[in-house]
């Protein structure tokens, strides 16, 4: 093989790496969103369930709704990266995670935040 050769397979190589450990941090970081998104879900819900008799209750029922606002933010964010990302790569021949499918996992997972947050401010009337 000559030499032009060689350096027009390592830049291809190098670009199909680049590539791919852009999609890769794509997904890491929608993990990483979803994730704090269910450790504030999970927070707040502790919060109002154990915090009852402890603390005022107004100041349990803030405290878990900030927490679980926090979260349907989080995943909000997550599905609204996730796609933006997403989209800047759709003309590259790259395979990642269906955009579909992000969405529907935070949109599904804000969902259960919304109706968190719902219950734990109308505890009282439930």
């Amino acid at each position: 093989m000559n030499g032009k050769a060689e350096k027009d397979d390592f830049e291809s190589d190098s670009n199909t790496y680049a590539i791919d450990r852009t999609v890769l941090a794509n997904e890491r970081t929608f993990a990483a969103w979803i994730r704090t998104g269910l450790a504030a879900l999970a927070a707040g819900l502790a919060i109002e369930k154990f915090m009852i008799g402890v603390i005022p209750a107004w100041s349990h029922q803030a405290i878990a709704a900030v927490l679980l606002i926090f979260s349907l933010a989080a995943f909000l964010v997550a599905g609204w990266r996730y796609t933006h990302v997403h989209l800047r790569m759709a003309h590259l021949d790259v395979e990642a995670m269906p955009r579909s499918m992000a969405i529907l996992i935070s949109l599904g997972l804000a969902g259960c935040s919304l109706i968190a947050v719902f219950i734990v401010l109308l505890a009282d009337w439930l």
